[in-house]
């Protein structure tokens, strides 16, 4: 006779869950692991269906301090990668001080998110983007464009978004 599969229950990723074992590791970085970290952990937790196994690993990292670098490479999803980044950051002023071993580890953190990344190409295309977004910006509200009137010319703000999508930006200097 074969039994019914249960719907609705997941599972939490790999990459979720050491996500989690980070934050611990954080915790540990100052040598004292506070009320309010574990209720911070704890929050997170009790908001996803963990197996009691994941559980009881928890609990021992909360006694037993984990390297958070060996952790972190267990992490294959870029979203957790990124989210351990920012909820490190906000475990480390969870006290309300910044001690220098959590603002080490968080730089170990940001070492080995952005590991075989080109920081300086990445840049340069965040400043494109923003710069494109700027000019239609400008653009949008630039109070000597003629907005109504004889001198009105509808179309004359789609072409500059059609040519600035082409790299061609007709307002630059």
């Amino acid at each position: 006779m074969q039994t019914k599969k249960e719907f609705g229950t997941a599972q939490v990723s790999t990459s979720k869950f050491t996500m989690l074992r980070c934050l611990i590791a954080m915790a540990h970085a100052d040598g004292v692991v506070t009320e309010e970290e574990i209720a911070y952990v704890s929050a997170l937790a009790n908001r996803m269906p963990l197996t009691a196994e994941q559980r009881g690993i928890l609990e021992r990292d909360l006694d037993v301090p984990q390297d958070i670098g060996d952790l972190f490479r267990h992490i294959n999803d870029p979203n957790y990668r990124s989210q351990v980044l920012y909820f490190a950051r906000l475990m480390a002023f969870k006290d309300g001080v910044l001690h220098p071993s959590e603002q080490d580890l968080l730089d170990r953190l940001h070492a080995l998110a952005t590991d075989g990344l080109d920081m300086d190409e990445i840049r340069k295309d965040v400043q494109k983007v923003v710069e494109a977004e700027m000019t239609l910006h400008d653009i949008r509200i630039d109070e000597n464009r003629p907005k109504k009137g004889k001198h009105f010319i509808p179309w004359m703000q789609w072409l500059d978004e059609i040519l600035l999508a082409l790299g061609i930006d007709i307002l630059r200097d």
